[in-house]
């Protein structure tokens, strides 16, 4: 059986009265219980891929300062889950919830240590947590309730660094990557597309209910248009100006038979 998280101790210590709740359906309640829930675990959660970096910086000679950054990060995520859990209980649910079974973080042990640090760089900070941003900005324009704008800004402003942090990297470490290097990388970006497209769809396949936006539940079937702008709109053309493959990679990963995802990469 998974690990349990349990911060109902920890809301103690940071609670959050919410102005909306005697106006709430129970549908659109429960919606935002499960919403926040999830994210309590998804920002618990990734607080291991930052503490995971930092070896695979270290031993990759990234510049310290970066180091310095990756184990901020670690921090503010552990502090992004407990900001949910109080969000969780303040709505009537409770801050606890099983853990998912947890994969070993991608080592890429195939490559030298610099290009396996790359990798990871890519996915979690230029791809994932640029979309992240640019989801949460659209969830927090929906969010008239002046505690749940607070921690949805505060959670914005730390994921924008994040993100900043993985492009920063990129841009330092640009001049140590040679043309086999990036052709490799750029086979890369193809799976890690496919995954972050993959994640999209499964996502979009959760129905939220009617007016749950307003409780910071983010609609992610509204939401395709927005996704598919950021990947062609930022991060395709950001990645391309590191002479990254970027867009042959979204095309390959955008590949039949996933007719449904096509979509996805539609700029019209």
């Amino acid at each position: 059986m998974n690990p349990i998280l349990d911060l109902r101790h920890e809301v103690r210590r940071l609670p959050i009265g919410l102005d909306v709740t005697a106006k709430l359906t129970d549908e659109s309640r429960q919606s935002a219980i499960t919403e926040w829930t999830a994210r309590m675990v998804d920002e618990h959660v990734s607080s291991r891929v930052f503490a995971a970096l930092l070896p695979q910086m270290m031993r990759a000679s990234v510049d310290v300062a970066f180091q310095a950054a990756a184990a901020d990060a670690v921090v503010d995520e552990l502090r992004h889950a407990r900001l949910c859990a109080a969000v969780v209980e303040a709505l009537g649910g409770e801050a606890r919830a099983q853990l998912p079974e947890l994969d070993e973080f991608p080592r890429h042990e195939d490559v030298e240590p610099l290009e396996a640090l790359l990798r990871n760089v890519l996915s979690v900070s230029c791809l994932e947590k640029t979309v992240s941003v640019a989801f949460l900005e659209n969830n927090r324009r929906n969010v008239s309730e002046s505690a749940l704008r607070r921690v949805l800004t505060e959670i914005l402003t730390d994921e924008v660094a994040h993100s900043r942090l993985g492009w920063q990297m990129l841009s330092s470490l640009a001049p140590r990557i040679d043309k086999r290097m990036r052709h490799r990388l750029g086979e890369y970006l193809v799976t890690a597309f496919a995954q972050l497209f993959e994640r999209h769809r499964a996502a979009a396949c959760v129905r939220r209910a009617t007016g749950a936006d307003t409780l910071g539940v983010l609609d992610h079937q509204d939401s395709t248009t927005l996704f598919a702008n950021v990947v062609n709109e930022v991060i395709v053309p950001r990645l391309e100006a590191f002479e990254l493959p970027a867009r042959e990679a979204v095309e390959a990963a955008l590949s039949p038979p996933v007719d449904e995802v096509v979509v996805w990469a539609a700029t019209d």
